[in-house]
């Protein structure tokens, strides 16, 4: 069973880390963290545990699980209220801190008194910063040290300093107050919190294909039960219950039509423009819209089993993505905490022994306190999933879905894309191409066509849009063609070799010529006259043309691999450009060919959408699934194009480009960050204070530059 849990005080990296490793050391659950949008995906056993019981778990390790709306705006209201105590407290020790730093203002002198800020200082630090001590405990129980560590040692470290201080100050010479810290303390706890809450907002907005996703989703479903209709929450209703949908109405699940007929809105699913039509035994899709006529509907699929919720769980498991770089960040940040406390100790002990000369110990005090503050390991771990978070809710609204995290470093390096042919180059459903002789004798071979099941015949009936005659006698020739009696007539539709074997005079039309195109030929013959001439084509899709001249402009090799013979694939590899080609290839030999031009030394992808194509998709470097296309196809790629543009391959490479460029900026400034922060602080140009206000400020900034993302524009458009 997979179920994804918000949780209110997830803040970076780290956090993930203390979660994840709590549920490693159980049986039968797994968790995955979702930092950005702060939740947490669960996959584990309906027998051993429930919502609830994850829930508790997450409350032992310190964190806060939000199962509903109410919950989440009592989890806003209680930061808000963490945030204003915060500020009310910390006010008067900032009062006193600018008269330490020697500005000329005016404080009143019970302020001053070290045992009045002590009592300032102590809610402030154990009640409002509490969420700091729990994440700390459990980040050092995990072994996975993060930022709330370093606010616990910086802040505690200030607080029981200016206690001790206090304790023992005795009055000297012109020197009548001690050198309190304990604004420091207020003053860090402070900031932090700022700085959670504002990354909290824009965090909100990375998520934000996500939540439009979710939102997708009917809440409520009206249920038929012993000849009622009921409206009951999506939540109850099971597979294989009867459910009514009214006009102007959501599907609210996944099922299969009993009762009616009517247009359905799919867009935002398929991307399909046009509602489609739908009559009894069509399957329907929950989340689109009915438009015309009311449906009754048996529900074939609930809850995780859904299209949409599979779409929201592959949106979902592409920002746990973590590229080679995010993966060597994470070593550098386990070290981080560890390497920072080393630090602040050697700039302690330096400035005790080598720099203060005589002065004060708080001299020497404040330089090390400050080292830990400005230090921030979040930044580190926020570079890969903010960005991946903003480029896939990009990617979705473009119509492409990132399955593989392998994608994000690999694209670069694409060298040869393969093409299947059938459903990929080509629409994958035949249409009347060319009419020879007489057009008008069109009507005896659809109204004959109209009583077959066959894709071709579709193709005919298709192309006519008159009244059809009456049809009788009726029959397949299998592999041949079909006859029967049309107004009285006797017609026959079928190949060269049956008008052959009829002894039919076929002469008159240059059938080779259509052949070497890749057509499949019918004749018309009434009443033993060939009148007409049907060329039948599986016809390119509009974007192929300029794909393939986009990709060979980019130095990226094109190759088609088919199972069709050599004279179509050739016609068609010739109409594209496409100067490598694969024919009569069956299905296991797909991803035999790919591994043929891998050993050539280049890095390929494939692009397919039927059964047949699964192997290839698995043995190409990067696998892209045509969303029309089969589950398997689409369950074994590494990307899922949901519209039929074959452009969007192209989009899609330029955006994961993009996407890992940002990423590599995020790491740029993260390192750089700490890399001049550290020393400045080490060498006592920095405040502690101030140093508080910079920690939140490293995080936010990795965050906006992930939602940079959100200008990307996309150069290349497709020409049709």
């Amino acid at each position: 069973m997979r179920k994804t849990i918000k949780v209110s005080n997830i803040t970076c990296a780290q956090c993930a880390k203390s979660i994840e490793s709590y549920f490693d050391g159980l049986e039968d659950v797994d968790a995955k963290v979702l930092v950005t949008s702060k939740k947490v995906i669960f996959n584990y056993d309906e027998q051993t545990y429930d919502e609830s019981k994850l829930g508790d778990h997450l409350r032992i390790i310190g964190y806060y699980p939000i199962f509903n709306n109410e919950e989440q705006l009592k989890a806003k209201k209680k930061d808000i209220i963490d945030l204003i105590l915060a500020f009310l407290l910390t006010a008067p020790l900032l009062w006193t801190m600018f008269l330490h730093l020697g500005a000329p203002v005016w404080v009143p002198e019970i302020l001053m008194n070290g045992y009045v800020q002590w009592a300032i200082t102590t809610p402030l630090l154990f009640y409002v910063g509490r969420r700091f001590f729990f994440s700390a405990f459990h980040q050092i129980k995990g072994k996975n040290l993060g930022m709330d560590v370093l606010v616990v040692i910086g802040t505690t470290a200030a607080y029981v300093y200016s206690i001790i201080e206090t304790l023992t100050f005795k009055p000297h010479g012109s020197h009548m107050m001690p050198e309190l810290y304990f604004e420091t303390t207020g003053v860090i706890i402070l900031m932090v919190l700022i700085g959670n809450y504002f990354e909290n907002r824009v965090k909100e907005k990375t998520s934000d294909a996500l939540q439009s996703l979710i939102s997708l989703g009917a809440k409520e479903a009206r249920i038929l039960k012993d000849g009622k209709a009921l409206m009951v929450p999506i939540d109850q209703v099971k597979k294989g219950d009867t459910i009514l949908v009214l006009a102007n109405e959501k599907v609210p699940l996944d099922g299969i039509i009993l009762e009616g007929q009517s247009y359905v809105d799919e867009a935002m699913i398929t991307g399909e423009p046009m509602p489609a039509f739908k009559k009894v035994g069509d399957t329907i899709i929950g989340s689109s819209m009915n438009t015309v006529n009311t449906l009754k509907i048996e529900v074939t699929a609930v809850g995780s089993d859904t299209v949409l919720a599979h779409i929201i769980q592959t949106v979902e498991d592409t920002a746990l993505i973590k590229p080679k770089a995010q993966r060597i960040a994470d070593k550098i940040a386990q070290m981080f905490v560890p390497v920072v406390v080393v630090i602040s100790i050697i700039t302690l002990l330096v400035w005790v022994f080598m720099v203060r000369g005589g002065q004060p110990l708080t001299v020497a005090f404040a330089p090390a306190i400050a080292v830990l503050v400005i230090s921030c390991p979040c930044a580190l771990g926020l570079a890969t999933p903010t960005s991946i978070s903003v480029g896939s809710g990009i990617a979705f609204k473009e119509g492409i879905l990132y399955k593989g995290g392998e994608f994000f470093e690999i694209a670069n390096k694409i060298s040869a894309v393969a093409f299947d042919k059938t459903g990929t180059l080509t629409k994958g459903h035949p249409e009347l191409a060319n009419i020879l002789g007489d057009e008008a004798s069109l009507v005896y071979a659809a109204s004959l066509e109209n009583h077959s099941n066959h894709p071709i015949a579709k193709a005919i009936t298709d192309a006519y849009d008159d009244e059809l005659l009456e049809v009788s006698d009726f029959e397949v020739l299998l592999g041949k063609g079909i006859q029967g009696t049309v107004d009285g007539k006797k017609v026959v539709v079928g190949s060269p070799n049956l008008m052959k074997e009829l002894k039919f005079d076929t002469s008159a039309y240059e059938s080779e010529t259509y052949l070497r195109q890749g057509k499949t030929v019918f004749f018309t013959a009434v009443d033993g006259v060939v009148l007409n001439m049907l060329a039948v084509e599986d016809p390119l899709k509009p974007s192929a043309v300029s794909v393939i001249k986009e990709l060979k402009r980019r130095g990226i090799t094109p190759y088609m691999i088919t199972g069709d013979q050599e004279l179509t694939a050739r016609y068609i590899a010739n109409e594209l450009g496409i100067d490598h080609i694969f024919y009569e290839v069956l299905p296991h030999e797909k991803a035999e060919k790919i591994q043929a031009i891998q050993k050539e030394g280049k890095v390929v992808a494939f692009v397919g959408d039927g059964i047949n194509d699964a192997p290839a998709l698995k043995m190409a470097d990067v696998g892209f699934a045509v969303g029309s296309g089969s589950d398997i196809a689409i369950d074994t790629s590494d990307v899922t194009l949901m519209h039929l543009d074959l452009g969007l391959v192209i989009k899609a490479i330029d955006l994961s480009l993009a996407t890992l460029k940002n990423i590599y900026m995020n790491f740029l400034w993260a390192f750089s960050y700490n890399i001049i922060m550290i020393p400045l602080a080490a060498i006592g140009l920095l405040n502690p204070s101030l140093a508080g206000i910079g920690m939140g400020f490293s995080s936010i900034m990795v965050v906006l530059n992930a939602l940079s993302l959100k200008l990307f524009k996309f150069k290349y458009q497709t020409e049709e």
